[in-house]
């Protein structure tokens, strides 16, 4: 990747000039540096010189070669950190990363690659050092998936070290399930009909008194795992596929949205639709929730 455009931009603005002028000077077309500054195209070779004299500037700075080389040496750090990991030598890995903080201690992703083996070793002081650098990441303004994993990795951390109120304050703060990457894939792979997708587009705001035909089934943080190791989502598209259509040609069962609800009690599983609460109690476990879950789903689709 070439740095040119950026570059062009900012010695450009830096020196007071409009791409009219640097057109000027170089005999180019005023479109021709719009085109090099948006990246649509490069300049030709035979000008990087110019520009260069230009800005008062090297070829190298132009391009971008300090950049270019911090990317490639990000990249070498990161597989040789993984490649020790895979070999098991955790400790090895640390050592790598922590270096290379020093030369980049600004670096979110080598902080979340360090902050990840810390917390693997069982030494307290390792997994406080852990906490420290994803507390570090989160105070900041990191990427989205940076964010999400520094965030999850704290939680675990937390747990692990025996702070469950914090683990279970910081869980709070993740993305809800229905608007997880596995939930939204499992709706486009069910071809919804554009009502089905308005329901859905409802459903994600929150809200009690969505506009469409929704079964809303929420369920407490510490039910989360019941959706994946239960085969939630897969047996309610059972019961809905066997439900069938009734005479208005609309499914019996209408659009289910699954959700955590931070709100509810631990073991706790409610099933709504509209105003009618089908279900709203504690289970024993995520295996009889789940049992009650598709029992109150048979009993809606059974109505229609």
């Amino acid at each position: 990747m070439l740095f040119i455009a950026e570059n062009l931009k900012s010695l450009r603005k830096g020196k007071d000039m409009t791409q009219e002028e640097v057109a000027e000077i170089l005999g180019v077309s005023p479109q021709s540096v719009s085109k090099w500054e948006r990246g649509d195209t490069y300049p030709d070779i035979t000008f990087l010189p110019s520009l260069a004299n230009l800005f008062m500037t090297s070829v190298d700075a132009l391009v971008g070669m300090d950049k270019i080389n911090d990317a490639e040496a990000k990249t070498s750090v990161f597989m040789k950190g993984q490649k020790l990991i895979f070999d098991g030598d955790n400790e090895g890995a640390a050592a790598i990363y922590a270096d290379a903080l020093k030369t980049y201690p600004n670096d979110e992703t080598i902080m979340l690659e360090l902050a990840m083996v810390l917390a693997l070793d069982g030494d307290r002081a390792k997994a406080d050092q852990a906490m420290s650098l994803c507390e570090r990441i989160l105070s900041g303004n990191p990427a989205e998936y940076v964010q999400y994993t520094a965030r999850a990795a704290l939680c675990y951390i937390y747990l692990k070290t025996g702070e469950k109120e914090k683990a279970t304050k910081a869980a709070q703060k993740l993305p809800h399930a229905r608007v997880s990457r596995e939930t939204v894939l499992g709706d486009i792979e069910k071809n919804p009909s554009a009502d089905e997708v308005n329901a859905l587009i409802s459903s994600i705001t929150f809200r009690e008194n969505a506009a469409y035909d929704i079964l809303v089934i929420d369920f407490g943080l510490d039910m989360v795992p019941m959706v994946g190791e239960h085969d939630l989502l897969a047996k309610i598209g059972e019961v809905r596929s066997k439900a069938g259509q009734g005479k208005s040609g609309r499914h019996k069962l209408p659009m289910v949205r699954v959700r955590d609800n931070p709100d509810l009690p631990p073991n706790h599983v409610r099933v709504r639709y509209y105003a009618d609460y089908l279900l709203d109690k504690a289970f024993p476990g995520p295996g009889e929730a789940v049992s009650g879950i598709i029992q109150a789903l048979q009993q809606i689709s059974a109505r229609g």
